[in-house]
């Protein structure tokens, strides 16, 4: 997935114009943008996983997993959710129910060619910034996804 010049531009103020790792304040036209996980671990182009960097930081971070990618990553998805980048995709369900489920979440769950994050009722499959699949945790075995609907 290639980054779109909006995307960029959210990264770039989501991070307060700065690298995420040193806080060196930096222009546009200076800054790289480092997988927060890389891809090599498993990492994805969705732009939670995405940082504003410096050139030096990013050289020295290379491929290595961050010590503290689980919450981080929590919280740069749940900032993502709350700005309303990550909506649904193929999913029964309003982007305004959804972003309400979305901000419960509480863990990553698994990481593999997408993240799944989860909160204590609902798993969320997310692909290329969108919920592509959710699964209820109620003791049902029901996936839901493009058949999903809420019950009043």
């Amino acid at each position: 997935m290639k980054l779109r010049n909006k995307d960029k531009l959210y990264i770039y103020y989501r991070d307060n114009k700065s690298c995420f790792y040193c806080g060196k304040s930096l222009k546009f036209k200076q800054i790289t943008l480092d997988h927060f996980i890389p891809l090599s671990k498993g990492g994805t182009s969705d732009i939670f996983n995405v940082v504003t960097c410096c050139k030096k930081c990013n050289k020295l971070k290379a491929d290595k997993m961050p010590g503290n990618y689980e919450d981080t990553i929590l919280n740069l998805f749940l900032k993502t959710v709350d700005d309303d980048m990550i909506i649904g995709k193929g999913i029964n369900i309003s982007n305004k129910e959804l972003k309400e489920e979305l901000l419960k979440v509480d863990r990553l769950e698994d990481l593999s060619d997408q993240f799944i994050f989860q909160n204590s009722t609902m798993r969320f499959y997310i692909k290329d910034n969108y919920v592509i699949k959710i699964v209820y945790l109620g003791g049902y075995e029901n996936e839901y996804n493009s058949d999903f609907s809420w019950e009043d």
